[in-house]
């Protein structure tokens, strides 16, 4: 029987060896493979069998053969390739990326982070399979409840109406004081100095330009100059308005003014002091009452004045509107609220957020990236794409986001590469080639010395 065995072990190695060729040419034919883990081959013998006990106890054994003992997973990662894609993201360290297929409603997970979006907004890989992850708090910026799928449909930036506007003005010490009894009117630029725009939003996302309009009334006791502020709208745009004709949306007292001196200052007037600082500010909210949306309650902020602030904050003076000698100038006019808007594009974090950007200008976070990890991740199952699935030996996953709990961070706008090493595999294939002849030799010889055998039987 000794020599029909070494037959069969030569077989076992060339079986062995045979099937060692297939995990180095797959390693090879996946060398641009997204994601791809090589797989090293690691042999073990055969039981031996006893052929002889000396006197001394000695186990005469001989080996029956090779077999493959474990094929085992290169876990090292890839190199990242930049791409341009905003939907393209790569692991830097530990996870894999968790996809619902919408076949079986079950996780499947890769490294592969090539996705894209479907014509219902979802965000998927090239198999159909749905992106997980967490939906993002608007308020907070946190990620929130369970993990679902990442989707984009039907969503826009909601108007948000304009609740305050801050007013960086230049006004010119040198200008004169009109005459005593003048009474504001929008409509007449005779009685007023000077007007400022800025367009504000209501609760629909309609534009409304509003001018805010500049009364130099003069001296106080305290020797600070008195300007009044008005602020109109084109009649149309508010309840009971004449289309086409400038109207007042509120009705403050003007400053009161005897023998050139302004005794008492107006509900809606600034103070300036002898360095151009705004001293007081007298600010209320303006209330606007649109034709076709809900009322608006708007603050008007003209800096931090020295003394009464309207919002209740105070500081130098110099930070907003101030009183200079020299041409009237709005260096700056800032609001808050927006528009309407609609999802435009897509932006990703290294934590794994991805950002919707609107046509209104809006970014907010809306999902954040599920990260999975395995207990042992090196014994998953392939199902191909570059996909891998559950198995017993692998447990059960945790979930959870970039960055925490060990998983790794996100690369966005770059993939994952094939971890292969040719140069290394092509010595493996080399290795292999030669051990698969050495064992053809195995079977050769004992080919030969069952045909001497045959000989002495002639």
């Amino acid at each position: 029987m000794g020599i029909y065995n070494a037959l069969f072990i030569g077989a076992s190695g060339l079986s062995s060896f045979g099937e060692a060729v297939r995990v180095v040419g797959d390693n090879i034919a996946n060398v641009n493979s997204l994601g791809f883990k090589s797989q090293n081959v690691n042999f073990s013998d055969v039981l031996s069998q006893t052929v002889g006990v000396t006197r001394s106890n000695i186990a005469n054994q001989v080996g029956n053969g090779v077999r493959i003992g474990s094929i085992i997973r290169d876990q090292a990662q890839g190199s990242l390739q930049n791409t341009t894609s905003p939907t393209d993201m790569a692991i830097n360290g530990n996870g894999l990326f968790a996809m619902r297929d919408p076949a079986t409603d079950s996780l499947v997970y890769s490294r592969a982070g090539a996705f894209i979006l479907d014509k219902d907004f979802n965000l998927i890989n090239a198999q159909g399979n749905v992106v997980q992850g967490f939906a993002v708090d608007d308020v907070t910026g946190r990620a929130v409840g369970n993990v679902t799928d990442i989707t984009f449909a039907n969503l826009a930036a909601q108007a948000q109406a304009t609740t305050s506007v801050t007013a960086g003005i230049t006004l010119d010490s040198n200008a004169t004081v009109l005459a005593t009894g003048t009474v504001f009117d929008p409509t007449d630029p005779a009685t007023f100095h000077y007007k400022a725009e800025v367009n504000i939003f209501d609760a629909l996302g309609q534009t409304h330009p509003v001018s805010l309009q500049f009364t130099k009334m003069g001296l106080n006791a305290a020797g600070n100059i008195v300007w009044d502020w008005h602020a109109s709208v084109d009649g149309a745009e508010i309840t009971g308005g004449v289309a086409g004709t400038a109207t007042e949306v509120s009705a403050p007292t003007a400053s009161t003014v005897a023998a050139g001196v302004v005794t008492a200052a107006g509900t809606q007037s600034i103070e300036f002091g002898p360095t151009g600082e705004l001293v007081t500010e007298i600010s209320p909210n303006l209330a606007i009452s649109w034709a076709n949306s809900a009322p608006s309650s708007i603050s008007i902020n003209f800096g931090n004045a020295t003394t009464t602030d309207a919002q209740g904050i105070t500081g130098t003076g110099l930070d907003g509107t101030v009183q200079m000698a020299g041409a009237f100038a709005t260096r700056q006019m800032t609001r808050d609220g927006f528009p309407a808007g609609f999802l435009d594009k897509l932006e990703t974090d290294s934590a794994g957020k991805i950002f919707g950007v609107f046509t209104n200008g809006q970014r907010r976070a809306i999902y954040q990236v599920a990260l999975a990890k395995f207990p042992n991740d090196a014994v998953l199952s392939h199902v191909g794409a570059n996909q891998l699935a559950e198995t017993i030996s692998s447990g059960s996953p945790v979930l959870s986001l970039p960055g925490s709990g060990g998983m790794g961070t996100i690369s966005p706008y770059a993939l994952e590469q094939s971890n292969v090493d040719l140069a290394s595999e092509f010595v493996k294939l080399i290795i292999v080639q030669r051990g698969y002849e050495a064992n053809s030799k195995t079977i050769l010889t004992t080919d030969q010395m069952l045909s001497s055998l045959m000989q002495v039987k002639r």
